[in-house]
């Protein structure tokens, strides 16, 4: 049975994102996180047990048209089941546990499934490397007020969720070079991506924003595909992937800009080009005239570094 299991794993979709939920249930010590590692302790680990768990709750909930597929889910690692993907997991997961950030991935998984990465996007370190920024922004920012807000390189903006669920934003601008993220990030913060742009994503390098009294000029498509021309004038800095590029963005920046930074020591991965080695050394590489908060957290994979303050 066991050489079979292994046989049967390797056919099946890694879903190391599931890591990624647990620790943000466990943050938020959601009321149904037991449900929740029972089905990851099946859907990773083999569990068996927890497998006959799942499988009594859908016999207890009655028939429904995705039973036959919930049960497929469930028993996948054991059969071999080939056609599982990230979309039918999260329907299957969104029915068993009740949480609004859990929907919005659901919803977007519909849309964006085959271009999103999810094993990367949703993973450990990247939702551990969300909650720390959450957690000490919040120590920061006594009045909630952020007013506008610009994502340097922001890829999909998924931590976009928690920013407006914990403070005041007036604009969210997700500057990316990959034209491809816009559409994703535009649709995962579709809330307030259709509430008159409060979020939008942008087409850009963010080495070549310019500024002028403080603010730059940026041009994006509406729905209509016509060309607009936006004056943005940032309260807010953010950078959560500065490991991607040279500090060329940094150096470009006025005087007295407010900024929130990441970087790691993730060095074996061939797309991070500037990564650090310590705290210390992400300080002197980014200078600042006041630092509001500076630490490191322990993804296990890699060691993240985060620098808050004004430069």
């Amino acid at each position: 049975m066991s050489q079979q299991i292994e046989e049967n794993s390797v056919k099946q979709l890694t879903l190391h994102w599931l890591y990624g939920l647990d620790e943000y249930f466990t943050h938020i010590n959601h009321p149904q996180l037991e449900k929740y590692l029972a089905i990851k302790n099946a859907l990773i680990h083999e569990n068996i047990w927890k497998m006959q768990e799942l499988a009594m709750s859908e016999v207890y909930r009655g028939p429904t048209e995705n039973t036959e597929e919930f049960f497929h889910i469930i028993f996948s690692r054991l059969t071999g089941y080939e056609n599982v993907t990230h979309r039918k997991v999260l329907n299957y997961i969104s029915h068993c546990v009740d949480d609004d950030f859990l929907r919005r991935i659901s919803y977007w998984s519909s849309l964006c499934e085959k271009k999103a990465n999810f094993n990367d996007h949703f993973s450990r370190g990247q939702i551990k490397s969300k909650i720390w920024l959450i957690e000490e922004l919040n120590k920061i920012l006594d009045n909630k007020n952020i007013g506008t807000l610009v994502h340097y390189g922001g890829w999909y903006a998924t931590i976009a969720y928690f920013l407006f669920n914990n403070f005041n934003i007036d604009q969210y601008y997700n500057i990316e070079a990959d034209e491809e993220c816009i559409w994703i990030g535009d649709e995962f913060n579709y809330p307030q991506y259709n509430a008159s742009w409060k979020y939008k994503g942008i087409h850009m390098d963010v080495n070549e924003i310019k500024y002028t009294n403080n603010s730059f000029t940026a041009y994006t498509q509406n729905k209509q595909s016509e060309v607009i021309e936006l004056d943005i004038k940032p309260n807010f800095i953010l950078n959560t992937s500065c490991e991607h590029m040279d500090e060329t963005w940094y150096n470009n920046l006025p005087e007295g800009s407010i900024v929130a930074l990441q970087t790691n020591n993730y060095f074996s991965n061939e797309q991070h080009i500037n990564c650090v080695g310590g705290i210390e050394e992400a300080i002197a590489k980014y200078p600042m005239s006041e630092v509001y908060y500076s630490g490191e957290l322990d993804t296990q994979l890699y060691t993240r570094f985060m620098v808050i303050g004004k430069k």
